[in-house]
Parts: structure tokens; C-alpha cells; sequence
């Protein structure tokens, strides 16, 4: 019987947000498990703006081929009922978000094996009574954080001694002479930077609590600034509210910007701070450490990222006088911003490269067999 090659299901694959992201490094991975077999990637939100409907090959690697539904969830549907009408046997399907779960359903009724990956917010929440039934079905579980994980567990007792294999994400590693801050100065105004969007149904990742101490900040650190990078519909209020507070000179929307221009702003931030309440991973604390920078970060998954009091700090979003002193601290001291920003880039390229990443899921892969 010919191999199917691997199948990935995923809400998006090319854009620049977290689960698109981690959605090519997993068809990285598939691909190198097996390069004669390549992937097929299934991806709900991408659209025109990518390619036509049905498969097309990515440019950057002939072994990943792309189906966008345009946002079609009968779309989606139509296809899962196409693909069930043969023998799954042995096929691999990988689901990325647990909305996609119920698909993996006629899959493994016709013999795949089947991977679920627990992200964040959506797995932290009671599961309908479909998702539950496909991922009691699931060969694997794999979070991307024991935080995850563990919240998923206490919102789903169901599923309390079920093991998940926890696989932190990793990024490439990249020219080190291009990302590490050691070969870039810093901005001649030092620069907190935070990075991520801004929505009014997430309000969880630290730009309302930023604002809030930033003019005790300043107080204590005249020249602190802090730039706020990334879209998203709750923008307009938290520029409002940096109006209100008079912080116009002290903290700079930049909106969505290039990758380019992204990179920039990492090598040359002093130091990224993001005192989120609810991160699954946090993909942007691997950016920055990449480029050789501290980080400071909420408790959760960052936790797992950052090695606290080495490669950056781990606050409580609720100690608003601990983090304010903290962030003043940072700014006065370059010397200790850089140190630490030393290890983070040591400590990304030993866990969070890639590399890493495969090595990690491959493993979970070998274990599902």
C-alpha cells in the first residue's frame, strides 16, 4: 500500500502570529522525519492573499504542500469527508488547535494515528462534548508548555491521568551575527519593548499594567521609553489611556511592522518585558533572547522560558511595586542588562533553536507509534 504522507491541520500557516509559527516548525519536523514523504498542511484561515484553493507548494520548501480553505469551515469538512472515503491506515494526522479536533474524528475511524496539540486559551476552557470524544481517540496529547498542560488537566478532569508530552516550541537560530545584541548597540534612548497583539477579548499580556506604572517609571528613570509593537482591535483604547496618563512622550505605538524592522527593535531594546496573565508558550520571549536580550515576563509558561535571576525575571503581574522597581532597576543598570542578555541567547540557542524543537517532537512522535 503507498504511504500517505503526513497531515497537519492548522487555523493558519503563513501569517507572523504564535500558532502560525509554531505550525511550520511541526511541518518542519514531519518533513524531516520523513523528507521522501513531505507533509500536507490543511490550513482554515489563510487565503487568496497566499495562493489559489487546493494544493500548492510552499516556495521556501518543495516538501510542504499547502491547502487553504479561506476561512471555509464546510470547506474543511468537505475535504475530511473526501480524504475518509479510503483507508487511513498508519497515516499520521497532526491537529494544532482543538477547535479542528472533531475533524481527526473520521481520520482515526479509518486508522490514522493521531496527534493533538494543546496551545493555550482554547484547552484551558471545558471542551465540548466532540473535542473531548477526538481527543480520548488522540495516540498523543503534546502541550507546548507543563502550564498548559496543567490548565487543561484542571478544566477537563476527564482527562486528569492522561499524560501529555510537553514540547516547547523553538525558533531558527538564525545568523548570531545578525540577531545578537552583542554586536549592536543599544538605541541611544533606552527602550523597554513589548510585542503582541492587542485585543479586547485578550487583555491578558501586560499593556494595560505597563501603562499604569509607567509614570512611576519615569519619575525614578526621566529617559525610560516604552515601545509597544503589534495590531489589533484594542489599540485605539490603550493609546487613549497612554493620552490620558500623559505618557505621549515617554511610551511609542509602532503598530505592526516588518520583520526587518522587528529585529531592529530587539537588538537595540534594553531589555523585553511582557507581565502576561494567561501565555500558553510565549513565542516572543524566544525572539528576544535570540537577539541576545533579558526578559521579564508574568508567572506561567514564561517561567519555563526564562531562568530567573540568569536570563531575565519572572514577576507576578498582581506586584505592581516589585515590577516597577524592577523595570527601574533594569534601566539604570547596562551592565547587568547585558550579562543576562548573554545568557538568554546561550540559553535559546541550547533549548528553544529549531533544532531542539524537532528533536523534542520527533521524540513524542516515536512514542505515540
Amino acid at each position: 500500500m503507498m504511504r500517505r504522507p503526513p497531515l497537519l491541520l492548522t487555523l493558519g500557516f503563513h501569517g507572523a502570529d504564535g500558532l502560525a509559527c509554531l505550525s511550520r516548525e511541526l511541518a518542519g519536523a514531519l518533513v524531516e522525519q520523513d523528507p521522501d514523504l513531505g507533509v500536507e498542511v490543511w490550513s482554515l484561515s489563510d487565503g487568496a492573499a497566499f495562493m489559489d484553493e487546493g494544493f500548492a507548494t510552499r516556495p521556501d520548501d518543495a516538501k510542504i504542500s499547502v491547502r487553504v480553505a479561506r476561512g471555509s469551515r464546510i470547506r474543511f469538512v468537505s475535504w475530511t469527508l473526501g480524504e475518509v472515503l479510503a483507508s487511513q491506515h498508519d497515516r499520521l494526522v497532526v491537529v494544532v488547535h482543538a477547535n479542528l479536533a472533531p475533524l481527526a474524528l473520521g481520520f482515526t475511524a479509518r486508522g490514522a494515528r493521531y496527534i493533538q496539540v494543546l496551545v493555550g486559551i482554547e484547552v484551558w476552557k471545558r471542551l465540548s462534548p466532540l473535542q473531548t470524544r477526538a481527543l480520548e481517540r488522540a495516540s498523543r496529547l503534546v502541550s507546548i508548555s507543563a502550564y498548559s498542560a496543567s490548565k487543561f488537566r484542571e478544566a477537563n478532569p476527564a482527562f486528569a491521568d492522561h499524560d501529555a508530552v510537553i514540547c516547547h516550541p523553538g525558533l531558527p537560530q538564525g545568523d548570531s551575527d545578525r540577531h545578537a545584541a552583542t554586536h549592536v548597540g543599544e538605541a541611544e534612548r533606552p527602550f523597554a519593548l513589548i510585542v503582541g497583539r492587542m485585543s479586547s477579548e485578550e487583555r491578558y499580556k501586560g499593556h494595560d499594567l505597563l501603562l499604569e506604572i509607567w509614570n512611576d517609571v519615569t519619575k525614578r528613570q526621566p529617559d525610560a521609553e516604552l515601545v509597544v509593537v503589534g495590531g489589533g482591535d484594542d489599540r485605539n483604547r490603550l493609546e487613549q489611556k497612554a493620552r490620558a496618563l500623559k505618557l505621549s512622550g515617554s511610551v511609542r505605538f509602532v503598530g505592526q511592522v516588518d520583520d526587518s524592522t522587528l529585529e531592529t527593535l530587539y537588538r537595540e531594546c534594553a531589555f523585553f518585558i511582557m507581565p502576561s496573565r494567561g501565555e500558553g508558550f510565549g513565542l516572543v520571549f524566544l525572539e528576544a533572547m535570540r537577539a541576545g536580550k533579558l526578559c521579564v515576563g508574568g508567572e506561567g509558561a514564561p517561567s519555563e522560558i526564562i531562568e530567573n535571576g540568569v536570563t531575565g525575571f519572572v514577576v507576578a503581574p498582581d506586584d505592581r511595586e516589585r515590577l516597577g522597581d524592577l523595570v527601574v532597576e533594569l534601566f539604570g543598570k547596562p551592565e547587568k542588562r547585558r550579562a543576562m542578555g548573554a545568557e538568554a541567547r546561550r540559553r535559546f540557542e541550547a533549548q528553544f533553536t529549531t533544532a531542539r524543537f524537532r528533536e523534542r517532537f520527533l521524540s513524542a512522535l516515536s512514542r505515540a507509534s
